[in-house]
């Protein structure tokens, strides 16, 4: 289907169609979306990335999801908690 545009142009109609967002991130994704990103600067900085472990391959006994580095000598824990 054919629709047309203020400058008498005919587009087909899908380029009209309302545009879906993406479907919220879950923890799980947005842990795997940190990790590739930890990792991406660490490379591009040479920083020296020692480790990236999910709370549970770390065993941590937290409810939520989360993510421990031990980056540039120093070790963070970051907690992933939905708003």
């Amino acid at each position: 289907m054919l629709a047309e545009r203020a400058d008498d142009e005919m587009v087909p109609m899908e380029d009209f169609a309302p545009r879906r967002l993406p479907e919220p991130m879950s923890e799980e994704e947005l842990e795997d979306f940190l990790t590739e990103a930890i990792g991406f600067y660490a490379e591009h900085t040479k920083t020296p990335l020692t480790s990236v472990r999910t709370f549970e391959e770390a065993r941590l006994l937290f409810k939520n999801r989360g993510l421990v580095l031990a980056i540039g000598g120093s070790e963070f824990r970051v907690s992933i908690t939905r708003c």
